[in-house]
């Protein structure tokens, strides 16, 4: 009679627990052929209308797939084209279970109990949704992310702006990737005001980086020196003008008294003008060693005497 007893206390003791653990999960209410789920980000199974959503999993819809997943008195529809996980953490003695749904792209339509304390977030790849209890929308795409307000009070921050805005019914608010956060209303705009920014949980599709995270600046250096040097050789030689190369130097072209190529400080050309006592020069005084000296082919020398060069800037003797 005692065990009995006994047995009938601990049932009444543990059933609460139970039903409580029960009450935290995702039902789907109704599904399409279009929406599966998975666990590991991997593998994904179809999600079928009557299935349990497990804690943490990632529920995913195609171009025709809709889901609608009830618990208690609280929905959520996922329209076409929509990914999102859901986890539910339970709460304490005083404290209401916590529910974070992350959202990286797509609509979902939520219709969230009303509590005193808030205890559902919508995490976005550009802005955070915080709730006690309302009916809003939340849009995902790739460079923004917006929230509507039917009933109750949304608290939406931006990451990467830090802005903040408390958005009542028929009012929105909208985080793009570049421009911040921007407000509407039927009677009146939400304030913004201003917050610490912070970094998302989740990356946009196609982005390489989390909002709010910095990016690292590409280092141009390496390539700045070495157009410097390409700009620094890509002057002179059989052109016309000055250039400032090392291999073909600082001289003109093929006009008269112009060498094939010029003068260069410190290049491979020289500016020998010499005494031409032959169709090559070996002699002269040049200012700079080079193996071409500034003196033209087509000068009054056949070749001219430059200072190492082959042809030099003198007149020639044949």
């Amino acid at each position: 009679m005692f065990a009995i007893l006994r047995l009938f206390l601990l049932a009444i003791v543990l059933m609460p627990s139970a039903v409580f653990a029960a009450s935290g999960d995702w039902e789907v209410l109704k599904a399409t052929s279009q929406v599966k789920f998975t666990t590991d980000r991997n593998s994904w199974k179809d999600l079928r209308t009557g299935d349990v959503v497990p804690n943490g999993a990632w529920v995913s819809t195609g171009p025709r797939g809709r889901a609608q997943l009830v618990r208690g008195v609280e929905t959520i529809g996922l329209q076409p084209n929509t990914t999102a996980s859901f986890t539910t953490k339970p709460g304490g003695f005083f404290t209401p279970r916590k529910t974070e749904i992350v959202q990286q792209v797509g609509a979902l339509d939520l219709e969230i109990e009303k509590l005193s304390q808030p205890h559902t977030t919508v995490q976005t790849p550009y802005l955070a949704a915080v709730v006690k209890g309302t009916i809003f929308h939340v849009t995902v795409g790739k460079t923004k992310a917006s929230v509507a307000v039917d009933r109750g009070l949304v608290q939406v921050t931006s990451f990467a702006s830090g802005q903040q805005a408390n958005v009542g019914p028929r009012q929105s608010a909208s985080v793009a990737r570049r421009s911040g956060m921007t407000v509407a209303g039927a009677i009146a705009k939400p304030s913004i005001s201003s917050v610490p920014a912070s970094v998302a949980v989740v990356q946009a599709v196609g982005a390489t980086t989390l909002a709010g995270q910095a990016e690292t600046a590409p280092d141009n250096s390496k390539s700045s020196q070495g157009a410097g040097r390409t700009s620094k050789n890509a002057s002179g030689g059989n052109s016309s003008g000055k250039g400032n190369s090392g291999s073909s130097g600082d001289g003109g072209g093929n006009a008269n008294g112009g060498g094939n190529n010029g003068h260069g400080s410190g290049g491979n050309s020289g500016n020998g003008g010499g005494s031409a006592d032959s169709n090559h020069g070996s002699h002269g005084g040049g200012d700079n060693t080079g193996n071409n000296g500034n003196g033209g082919g087509k000068g009054k020398g056949n070749d001219g005497n430059g200072n190492g060069g082959n042809h030099g800037n003198g007149k020639g003797k044949k």
